[in-house]
């Protein structure tokens, strides 16, 4: 997974990598991910994945609820410009505490990317060794 960093222009858009351009094609869904801090793009098909998978859970569950509303009911579809941009609404910029101007670090995760601001993720902690039940030798050969 590679980082970039990028900046928002005044129209809330951002340029794509160059990589992930041409693997995700024009057409994408920007939305809450379930890590605080972070949006998702998908492609279409994995979002048309995501909400089918949604649908199978118990909807009489609150707290499938509210995973539901904020990830599908917060989805907005974006097309990539010629460019290589895609604008994000304010609403969603909002939640992860980025604005126009703002350097973002965003992160090819298999297909999709993963969008936090650049100061979220300075302030972030990278240490593996205080996740509770993460033993590294299973994920990750040679380490």
């Amino acid at each position: 997974m590679a980082r970039d960093t990028k900046k928002i222009d005044a129209k809330g858009r951002f340029f794509v990598p160059a990589k992930q351009k041409e693997t995700m094609g024009t057409d994408l869904v920007v939305t809450n991910s379930l890590d605080v801090g972070y949006l998702c793009v998908y492609t279409k098909k994995h979002f048309e994945r995501i909400v089918e998978q949604l649908g199978k859970l118990n909807s009489m569950d609150p707290n499938v609820r509210k995973i539901k509303r904020a990830i599908i009911g917060e989805a907005s579809e974006v097309s990539v410009d010629s460019q290589g941009r895609i604008a994000v609404n304010a609403e969603l910029w909002e939640r992860i505490f980025a604005k126009a101007g703002d350097e973002i670090c965003v992160f090819n995760d298999d297909g999709k990317l993963d969008i936090c601001s650049k100061s979220f993720y300075e302030n972030e902690d990278h240490d593996l060794s205080n996740i509770e039940g993460l033993d590294t030798k299973y994920y990750v050969e040679g380490l």
